[in-house]
């Protein structure tokens, strides 16, 4: 199982992902995207899911995309979360 992350983890990982924040249950991050460019984006980003065999909780309201994420067996956040924030960052920057 992987292992939760502690304060000082989160806080400088958080640190180097612009746009997240949260706290050891969970971070998310909100970016605009265009309704129209919405199911490419979340194409890719189910393709990182499947890859890490990892999900996030999506909110979708209008062009206002929502991601949660969190290691529900774990309880909170961990590594796992860390690199799919990582790992999308560059397809939110393309899609917005």
């Amino acid at each position: 199982m992987a292992e939760l992350l502690n304060d000082d983890e989160l806080r400088t990982a958080l640190e180097t992902l612009g746009g997240w924040h949260g706290d050891r249950a969970a971070i998310s991050r909100t970016v605009t995207i265009p309704a129209s460019a919405q199911p490419a984006l979340l194409e890719e980003m189910e393709r990182v899911a499947r890859e890490l065999n990892h999900d996030p909780d999506l909110d979708i309201a209008g062009d206002e995309v929502t991601i949660m994420m969190s290691t529900h067996s774990a309880g909170g956040v961990t590594h796992l979360d860390l690199e799919y924030a990582r790992r999308i960052e560059p397809l939110l920057a393309d899609a917005g």
